[in-house]
C-alpha cells in the first residue's frame, strides 16, 4: 500500500482525505508543487518551496512552511514507497481548509500533504499546437500554481485530441505565454527568447535554471507573428527537464 505524508504524519494513502468543505476542493483555494526526485534525492526543492510560499502568500493562506523540510520528506517518502531508484514525481499540496467564502485565510481543517509516484519513460521530443484559448495576464491567479488547474487540463486534452503532446497559450494581448504544463523557449532570428513573466506565464523552476545557466537567452515580448517565424523551440518543466518541441502539422 502506498504511503503518504499528511500534516506531520505518515499514513497509508488510502487513509488520506480532505475535509468535505475544504475550500481547496470547493473553490480551488490551494496551491501545489510537482517536484522531481532522482534516486531518492529531491531536485531543486528550495526553489519549489519558495514558489509555493509566494503562491500561498498571494492567495492569503499565510501558512508557515518553514517547518517543512521538503528534501528530508522527499527522501523518506521515496524510502517508504521503495522508490529510491530512478525518477519519482513528488507532489506537495496545501489547501485553505474550511472557512467563510470571502475569507482566504487558513481554516481549522487546512491541510498539507506529500505524495510520490514513479515516472516511467523518457520524453525525447514533443509536438505542440496553438490553443484556441488565451491566458489572462491580468488574472488574480496569473503566475500561480494553484489547485484551480482545470483550465490547464482542458487545454491539454484539446491539444491531445488533435495529435499533439502540448498546447501553446497566447495571452489577451496576443503575446506568447506558455504551454499547458511547461514554459516555452523559441529561437527567432538566431536568438533564443522566452516570454517575460508579465505575459502571465508560470515562473517555472526549470525556466529559472535555464535562464541562470545561459545568459544569452533573453526574456522578451513575443508576438504571434514572431512565434510563427521560430526556427527552433524547446519546452521546460521540473519533471521533464528541457525537451525539444515542434509544431504539429496543421497546428497553427
Amino acid at each position: 500500500m502506498p504511503v503518504m505524508w499528511s500534516d506531520g504524519k505518515w499514513i497509508d494513502a488510502s487513509e488520506g482525505f480532505v475535509a468535505m468543505h475544504d475550500r481547496g476542493v470547493l473553490h480551488g483555494l490551494g496551491a501545489f508543487e510537482t517536484m522531481l526526485a532522482i534516486d531518492g534525492t529531491l531536485q531543486h526543492g528550495e526553489l519549489h518551496l519558495r514558489r509555493l510560499k509566494n503562491g500561498i502568500d498571494r492567495m492569503g493562506l499565510r501558512r508557515d512552511l518553514e517547518a517543512i523540510d521538503v528534501g528530508a520528506l522527499a527522501r523518506e517518502i521515496c524510502e517508504k514507497n521503495s522508490l529510491t531508484s530512478g525518477k519519482v514525481r513528488v507532489r506537495l499540496t496545501v489547501t485553505a481548509g474550511e472557512g467563510a467564502l470571502e475569507d482566504s485565510r487558513p481554516g481549522s481543517t487546512a491541510s498539507a500533504w506529500l505524495t510520490a509516484a514513479p515516472i516511467s519513460g523518457e520524453v525525447a521530443a514533443m509536438t505542440v499546437v496553438i490553443l484556441p484559448f488565451t491566458r489572462n495576464e491580468n488574472s488574480a491567479l496569473s503566475g500561480l500554481k494553484t489547485t484551480s488547474y482545470a483550465e490547464n487540463l482542458i487545454a491539454l486534452r484539446w491539444a491531445r485530441e488533435r495529435g499533439a503532446d502540448e498546447g501553446i497559450f497566447f495571452n489577451n494581448r496576443g503575446e506568447l505565454c506558455e504551454a499547458c504544463t511547461a514554459n516555452v523557449f523559441v529561437k527567432i532570428d538566431g536568438h533564443w527568447l522566452t516570454p517575460r513573466l508579465d505575459s502571465g506565464c508560470l515562473p517555472g523552476v526549470m525556466r529559472e535554471l535555464v535562464l541562470e545557466r545561459d545568459p544569452g537567452i533573453r526574456e522578451a515580448v513575443i508576438t504571434r507573428e514572431q512565434f510563427a517565424r521560430a526556427e527552433e523551440m524547446f519546452l521546460t518543466s521540473a519533471i521533464r527537464g528541457v525537451v525539444p518541441a515542434r509544431m504539429e502539422k496543421g497546428g497553427e
